[in-house]
């Protein structure tokens, strides 16, 4: 197996704390210390891992030579860290990394005073479940960024992962974590309203869910192979503004609620579709000119 991996423990046992040292432990890591709020829910957590004993001490979390996977909310983070520090007895050759997306790693930097070396390890991945957690991580990108032995260690990990690895300063993990939430979290929200959509035009809800993740899927192949704006379809795109009008006029009869969102989301698929530049500037005219007026 090469190299001994160094062990691991998990401070707060969520869904993407404990998704990722639960694969990292079958990629070899050994788990010592699995930390939760309530001893339940550490036992919990610590199960779904196969490995680790569970405890609320959260000080019993950092030992030298280990690595510290933080999968506390963003909001806790900092006071959870200064309540730490004030605990915590020197250490060397400790790392510990939170799983924040926004937050650089300097939000650790009362643990650093106390020796132990500090970044940021984040899964561009999506965690909606425990009950059915990922059986891979195999080509995520995760972002990181600390100083230089929280650096390795982060990369590391991810490459145990088989992901990929984009290091960002503070400002861009911020703006790649709201690049994530639109890919991620805004395309739920926007699925969720294409199937309402479908279901108020008479298609049962299960129906109207498999027709739209057939259709997602099918973009999402397409996005893969062409990217954007190339993978851009659709009446906007072949410069239609009658089919546009139709849509316009049944959803202000049949869901006027959702006509404001389709206008923004229409106007937002214009702009792609400029930048395609197949849209006759005659036809991109005429379209914006329908969606202003809404």
């Amino acid at each position: 197996m090469g190299a001994m991996r160094p062990a691991l423990h998990l401070l707060g046992a969520g869904r993407a704390g404990t998704a990722l040292v639960r694969l990292l432990h079958r990629a070899g890591h050994p788990v010592e210390r699995v930390v939760a709020r309530t001893l339940e829910s550490a036992r919990d957590a610590a199960e779904s891992i196969g490995a680790g004993t569970p405890t609320t001490d959260a000080a019993t979390a950092f030992s030298d030579g280990a690595v510290t996977l933080i999968g506390l909310p963003e909001r806790a983070l900092a006071p959870a860290c200064a309540e730490l520090a004030r605990r915590l007895d020197p250490r060397r050759d400790a790392v510990a990394l939170h799983l924040s997306g926004s937050l650089p790693a300097e939000v650790l930097a009362p643990l650093a005073a106390r020796g132990i070396r500090i970044g940021s390890l984040h899964p561009l991945a999506s965690f909606p479940d425990r009950a059915r957690l990922p059986d891979t991580l195999e080509g995520t990108t995760f972002d990181v960024d600390g100083d230089g032995p929280a650096r390795e260690a982060a990369r590391e990990l991810a490459r145990a992962l088989r992901g990929h690895v984009v290091e960002l300063g503070p400002d861009g993990k911020a703006l790649l974590h709201a690049a994530a939430c639109v890919a991620s979290n805004s395309f739920v929200a926007l699925f969720d309203l294409a199937c309402r959509l479908a279901e108020s035009a008479g298609a049962s809800p299960l129906a109207a869910r498999n027709a739209m993740a057939a259709l997602a899927a099918s973009t999402l192949e397409n996005l893969a192979r062409s990217g954007s704006p190339g993978a851009l379809s659709g009446p906007i795109e072949r410069g239609e503004p009658e089919v546009i009008a139709r849509h316009l006029e049944v959803l202000a009869r049949r869901a006027p609620a959702e006509l404001p969102r389709y206008v923004e989301l229409a106007r937002a698929t214009l702009d792609v579709a400029q930048r395609k530049g197949t849209l006759e500037p005659a036809r991109a005219a005429a379209l914006a000119k329908l969606l202003a007026r809404g």
